[in-house]
């Protein structure tokens, strides 16, 4: 088979790495770069393509009604500005890609293009953009609204946002800039135009201040488990961060994300689609039975917190919830991938049952039966990736990058290294 593609999503964002769990880095102050900086040197020494770096717009206060049980356990809450620790990644690396998560629903088209022009030049062309449209009332309360848009209303705001932004950044020739002391002309006004963009959503003149970057526009990473953000994904992802329990599951995914790409005239090769995994290395079957043993453990540990997040997501406050009562029907204008969870988890399943599922694909093992899992799985799936989720603390990343990566690499099944200076070049490379 093929080689398979490895990023990093950092499901906490950037807040307290591992808090409350064998995991946290005490050593670490949380309000400084330092940890993050550390994680992306190994993920480039193991040449994963990107990280990833989650973010929200809000301090939940769905659970309980309150602010809280948020505040006091760390949960979903404090949330460092990703785009404001990017370029500390970008300076102690040189390959490694930088996914920032920016919402469409929230942020202006002009301020948001113009931001990722710049780093995109800052980076020698290696940023990458996780597209998404927000989801709760308490987010959209902090930027002036009411409440949240109607979920397909975001999306489609979303799709014109990204026609927009692909304006702005085209505006600028690649060639405009001349810097010609000769003929004394900085930039050639005639490669240069205002777009005079005016859609349903959104109008600008253009164009951007800052010249065309060396990507053009940063890797369009996408995720959506929803049947429109599936549509979402295929019209406009170049990566699709997915979920599933299952190789099954996984492998609908892809397919669907797939042939909305080809509905749409887009080359499915050209979308990659990689699947969020947890994953826990030992070093020998006493290690992995320990591992098995502690997770749900941990997962109780954790219980509440998780509800709490669920909460948050989905705009409904499950505290309201007999634990041990099967789930009613569940809408929501929040996440909808959560309610794709409540119905795959079966009639009978209850709040207990669903909150101690693991949330997500774990891969439990040594380093040789990890990698033979992976590629079992991208053989059944049919690619592309993977991006490893949680806390970059030295032992959880080290975990991954030293011990892991080797075997795959071995195998030939991850790349040893980088073949360009571009993220999305080496994305595409196979």
């Amino acid at each position: 088979m093929s080689m398979f593609h490895l990023g990093w999503f950092l499901g906490p964002g950037i807040t307290v790495q591992g808090w409350n769990t064998p995991n946290y880095a005490p050593s670490y102050d949380w309000t400084q770069p330092d940890i993050y900086q550390d994680a992306a040197r190994a993920l480039e020494r193991a040449c994963f393509d990107f990280m990833i770096l989650e973010d929200t717009s809000a301090v939940p206060s769905a659970y309980k009604g309150s602010m809280d049980f948020y505040l006091k356990n760390a949960t979903m809450t404090p949330k460092l500005d990703p785009a404001v620790l990017t370029p500390y990644i970008l300076s102690v690396t040189k390959r490694l890609g930088v996914a920032l998560t920016l919402t469409t629903t929230f942020y202006p088209p002009w301020i948001l293009a113009r931001q990722m022009a710049t780093l995109d030049h800052y980076s020698k062309g290696r940023i990458g953009w996780n597209i998404v449209t927000a989801t709760s009332d308490a987010a959209a309360q902090n930027f002036g609204y009411d409440k949240q848009f109607e979920h397909d209303q975001r999306y489609d705001m979303a799709d014109e946002y990204i026609d927009l932004a692909a304006q702005l950044w085209e505006a600028w020739d690649a060639d405009a800039v001349r810097m010609d002391l000769e003929s004394q002309t900085f930039v050639d006004p005639s490669k240069v135009k205002a777009i005079n963009f005016q859609g349903k959503y959104y109008k600008s003149r253009g164009p951007l201040n800052v010249p065309r970057s060396p990507q053009t526009k940063p890797l369009y990473v996408a995720p959506g488990g929803s049947p429109r953000g599936r549509k979402f994904s295929g019209r406009n992802a170049e990566v699709v961060l997915a979920g599933g329990d299952s190789i099954a599951e996984m492998k609908e995914y892809r397919a669907e994300v797939r042939s909305h790409a080809e509905a749409y005239g887009r080359d499915p090769d050209k979308i990659k689609t990689m699947f969020i995994a947890g994953v826990f290395v030992a070093r020998d079957k006493k290690g992995v039975e320990e591992i098995k043993e502690n997770l749900p453990k941990m997962r109780q540990r954790r219980f509440e917190a998780h509800l709490a997040s669920l909460s948050f997501l989905s705009g409904i406050d499950f505290s309201k919830f007999d634990l041990d009562t099967p789930l009613p029907e569940i809408k929501t204008n929040g996440m909808q991938s959560m309610l794709r969870m409540f119905k795959d988890a079966g009639p009978k399943a209850t709040l207990r049952d669903i909150g101690m599922r693991p949330p997500g694909w774990e891969l439990i093992g040594t380093p040789d039966e990890i990698a033979s899992m992976m590629k079992e799985a991208m053989e059944e799936i049919g690619g592309d990736g993977f991006l490893v989720t949680g806390p970059v603390t030295p032992r959880y990343v080290n975990s991954v990058t030293d011990e892991l990566v080797p075997v795959l690499q071995k195998r030939g099944l991850t790349r040893k290294e980088y073949s360009h200076e571009h993220l999305r070049d080496n994305v595409m490379a196979f």
